[in-house]
């Protein structure tokens, strides 16, 4: 390959990279990558205090002669004499990026129609989310986000329509309607774990004392309580809005799934019963916070009395027609998946979808660039700017 035809390689390769956004690359498999960079630094961190610590043998310093300025190494050759590490350091950067195997999710237009399964997925964010789910380490939104990303991989390709939806104090919509099971599981993913207030008033302990990490929490002065009757009064409007578009005709079979650990203010028996009367069943994937050994003898509290509104809430649900699906049952997802699979379908127009677009050559041939012109480059300036007889 002639030079000036390497350089235009070089050139649009480097385009590519710099052209995308970063904040919109995801990774496969980040762990691989994660250990290797670990092992590295280790070896490199021995390899400095070997260099500092034991005196190489047959070396001086200095030889006791002074040594004139057009001899020595000037500021311009000690940049060129360490310009071929650096480009050996950012080679081995973009490596290990190219190991994790970094993709984009692109979406393409097609047209169509498809039998689809029609769900809002309503997603627990409130204060209570944020506490320490008993002997697991783990607070109770990490494992409800953790089941709801496995139930959503045991739904991939089912052609779901899905939305997404938070709540606390007040209810979110993440994204309308899709059908893209990638991006779907990945703004599942992204989306935070609490919203909260500053401080949790309920038991005075700030948020960096919860077991949430700082990038899963957002901090809104009205937020903190678990009002699901707010939620599912904008979740109703939002399917009537829907199914207008539609325009079925006859309302179709529709589903919500509640992702929550029932720790709720009130029992939404009203929304229940409109949920009803548009073939809506509610679903529930559980967090149980209790511990069994603690709660094995304490008396079943009545249909949403004042002992708690957990059970109340489960009871309510399954008059309505849906079920709960504890997370603490390991056949609780799946009975939940097939569950959803059993609802009707419904005939829609397919708009658009996600396609993964790999993304790995980008860093990968820019970095194999920089190694063939940085180690025949690290050879020329040891011998110009190197020591040596």
């Amino acid at each position: 390959m002639e030079w000036s035809a390497f350089s235009e390689f070089l050139r649009v390769q480097l385009q590519e990279l710099l052209g995308t956004e970063l904040n919109q690359v995801r990774f496969t498999d980040i762990g691989m990558t994660y250990w290797l960079s670990m092992s590295l630094g280790l070896v490199l961190l021995v390899t400095l205090t070997r260099v500092w610590l034991i005196p190489q043998r047959h070396h001086r310093l200095h030889s006791g002669h002074l040594i004139e300025q057009r001899f020595r190494r000037g500021a311009l050759g000690l940049g060129f004499y360490h310009l071929p590490k650096a480009l050996w350091a950012l080679a081995l950067l973009l490596l290990f990026v190219a190991m994790a195997d970094p993709y984009l999710t692109s979406t393409e237009e097609v047209a169509g129609e498809m039998e689809s399964r029609i769900r809002i997925d309503l997603v627990d964010t409130s204060l209570s989310m944020a506490w320490e789910l008993p002997g697991t380490g783990k607070s109770r939104a990490q494992v409800a986000r953790e089941a709801h990303l496995r139930f959503l991989e045991m739904r991939r390709e089912k052609n779901d329509r899905v939305s997404l939806w938070l709540f606390s104090s007040f209810p979110y919509m993440v994204d309308d309607f899709v059908v893209d099971d990638e991006l779907y599981y990945f703004q599942v993913m992204d989306s935070p774990y609490a919203i909260v207030r500053i401080l949790a008033a309920q038991s005075g302990t700030p948020i960096d004392q919860m077991f949430v990490p700082q990038d899963k929490v957002r901090i809104i002065d009205s937020e903190g309580n678990t009002n699901i009757i707010r939620a599912l009064q904008s979740v109703l409007k939002h399917f009537d809005s829907d199914a207008a578009l539609l325009s079925a005709g006859a309302a179709p079979h529709r589903a919500v799934l509640i992702v929550t650990d029932a720790d709720v203010d009130e029992i939404p028996e009203a929304e229940f019963a409109e949920l009803s009367r548009r073939n809506i069943v509610p679903y529930m994937i559980f967090i149980n916070a209790e511990d069994p050994a603690r709660t094995s003898n304490r008396p079943r509290p009545a249909f949403g009395g004042p002992v708690g509104n957990t059970q109340g809430l489960i009871e309510m649900i399954r008059a309505f027609g849906g079920d709960y699906f504890d997370v603490t049952d390991s056949d609780g997802l799946a009975r939940a998946y097939e569950a959803i699979d059993e609802a009707e379908t419904v005939a829609m127009e397919l708009s658009h979808r996600a396609v993964r677009v790999p993304i790995f050559p980008r860093f990968l041939l820019v970095s194999i660039a920089l190694l063939v012109v940085g180690i025949p480059a690290g050879f020329i300036t040891e011998l110009l700017w190197g020591t040596h007889p």
